[in-house]
C-alpha cells in the first residue's frame, strides 16, 4: 500500500526533470555546437552571447507573468504547451536557420518554454512530493539543466562531427515531440497546482517575504550570470586553451556530470538537515569562483579541473535555491518562483551578452577572471538572503 502513495511524487519529479530538459536544451545545444555553427552560419563569440542572452531575456520578461499564467492553465494544458514551445525551437533551428539571426528567433520560443515550465514544475513538486524528499526532488529537477549540457557536449563527437549539427537539433526535436503524448497520459487529470495554489496566486505576496525574495533574486542573477557563461563558452574557450573540438565537447560532458550529481546530492543532504539554506548556496558559489580561476589559468589540466568545479559547485546550487524558496514561501511557491527566477534569467541574459563581448575583445583569462568575481559577488548576496531567511523561520509568512 505504500508504493502507490509514492508514485505521484516520483512521477512529478520525472515530469519536472524531462520537461525542464526540453526547455533548456536548445540554448545549451547552441553553446555546445558553437564551433560548427560558427563555420556554417558565421557565428562569432559576440553573436553566441547575443543568441544565448536572448533565451534568458525572454525568460526574464515572461517569468513573473508565467507564474500567474501557470496557475490559470493548470498542469494538463501548461506542461504540454511548454514542451511544444521547446519543440518549435529545436525543429526551427534544425530546419529553418539559414543565417545566425534565426537563432535569436528560435531561442525566443525556447525562452518562453523555460519561463512557463519552472512555475508549473515547482508547483507540481510542492503539491505531490513528500516534504522529507522535496529537496532531493528539486535537485533532480534542476539536474536537468546540466543534463542538457551533457547532451550538448556528447552531441559534438557523436552527431555534430558525423551527421552535422542540423540533425543533432532534429533528433532533439523528435524526442521533444514524443514526450507530449506521454505527458497527456501521465499528468494528473486534476489540477493540483491550480486548485491548491490558485487562491494564493490571486493574493498579494506577504510583505515580510518580499525582501527575502528580492535578495534571493539578486543572488540568483549573479550566480546565473557566471554559470551561464560557463555553459555557453566552455567549449569555444577550451579549443583556444588547446583542446580539440571533440575533446572540448567531452570536457563539457564530463563537467556536466559533476553538475548533475551535485544537485540531487545537495538535496539529499538538505532533506537530512545538512545545509539546506542560502548559506549553503553561498558556499557553493564561492567554490565555483575558485573553479573559474582555474579556467582562467589557460593550462589544459587546470582548465578541465576548474570546469568540473565550476559546473559541480558553482552551478550546482539551483535546485537547493528552489527548495529554499518553496519552503520559505509556501503556499506562495508559484508566485515566488516567478520572482526569483526573474533574477536567474536576468543574470542569464546579461552574463553571456557581456562576456561574449569580453571574450571577443580580451583574452580568455580576463573573461574567466571576471566571471570568478561575479561568482564571489553572488556568494555575498546569498549570505544576505540567508540572514533574511533566518528571520522568516518559525513564523507565519504574513
Amino acid at each position: 500500500m505504500r508504493k502507490p502513495a509514492r508514485r505521484p511524487g516520483q512521477r512529478a519529479t520525472a515530469i519536472a526533470a524531462l520537461t525542464t530538459v526540453v526547455a533548456v536544451l536548445p540554448v545549451f545545444l547552441v553553446g555546445g555546437l558553437a564551433v560548427q555553427l560558427e563555420q556554417d552560419l558565421g557565428m562569432t563569440a559576440s553573436v553566441l552571447g547575443v543568441a544565448v542572452a536572448t533565451f534568458w531575456a525572454v525568460s526574464a520578461l515572461l517569468s513573473a507573468p508565467a507564474g500567474y499564467v501557470a496557475s490559470g492553465l493548470g498542469l494538463r494544458r501548461g506542461v504540454p504547451l511548454a514542451v511544444g514551445l521547446g519543440f518549435v525551437a529545436l525543429a526551427g533551428i534544425a530546419f529553418i536557420t539559414p543565417h545566425w539571426a534565426w537563432l535569436i528567433v528560435w531561442l525566443s520560443f525556447a525562452g518562453a518554454a523555460n519561463a512557463l515550465i519552472h512555475p508549473l514544475s515547482n508547483g507540481m513538486i510542492v503539491d505531490q512530493v513528500a516534504v522529507r524528499n522535496r529537496a532531493f526532488s528539486f535537485g533532480l529537477k534542476q539536474a536537468a539543466i546540466p543534463a542538457a549540457t551533457l547532451t550538448a557536449g556528447l552531441s559534438v563527437p557523436v552527431f555534430a562531427l558525423t551527421v552535422g549539427w542540423n540533425w543533432t537539433f532534429a533528433l532533439a526535436a523528435l524526442l521533444a515531440a514524443s514526450l507530449i503524448p506521454v505527458l497527456l497520459r501521465s499528468l494528473p487529470r486534476s489540477a493540483p497546482v491550480r486548485r491548491r495554489s490558485g487562491k494564493a496566486a490571486r493574493e498579494p505576496l506577504p510583505r515580510r517575504l518580499k525582501p527575502f525574495l528580492f535578495a534571493t533574486a539578486v543572488a540568483s542573477a549573479l550566480g546565473a550570470g557566471q554559470a551561464n557563461v560557463v555553459g555557453a563558452f566552455t567549449v569555444a574557450m577550451a579549443v583556444e586553451a588547446g583542446f580539440s573540438a571533440a575533446g572540448a565537447g567531452l570536457l563539457l560532458s564530463g563537467a556536466s556530470v559533476a553538475g548533475i550529481l551535485a544537485r540531487p546530492l545537495v538535496g539529499i543532504a538538505a532533506d537530512r538537515g545538512i545545509g539546506g539554506s542560502m548559506a549553503t548556496v553561498a558556499l557553493m558559489m564561492g567554490a565555483g569562483s575558485l573553479g573559474l580561476l582555474g579556467m582562467a589559468s589557460g593550462f589544459p589540466v587546470a582548465y578541465a579541473a576548474g570546469a568540473v568545479v565550476a559546473f559541480g559547485l558553482g552551478w550546482g546550487w539551483n535546485g537547493l535555491a528552489h527548495y529554499v524558496v518553496s519552503r520559505t514561501a509556501h503556499p506562495f511557491t508559484i508566485q515566488a518562483t516567478g520572482i526569483t527566477q526573474s533574477g536567474t534569467y536576468i543574470g542569464g541574459t546579461l552574463g553571456p551578452l557581456l562576456f561574449g563581448m569580453v571574450f571577443s575583445r580580451f583574452s580568455p583569462a580576463i573573461g574567466w577572471t571576471l566571471a570568478a568575481v561575479v561568482a564571489a559577488a553572488g556568494a555575498g548576496a546569498s549570505l544576505v538572503a540567508f540572514r533574511l531567511e533566518k528571520r522568516l523561520r518559525g513564523g507565519p509568512v504574513v
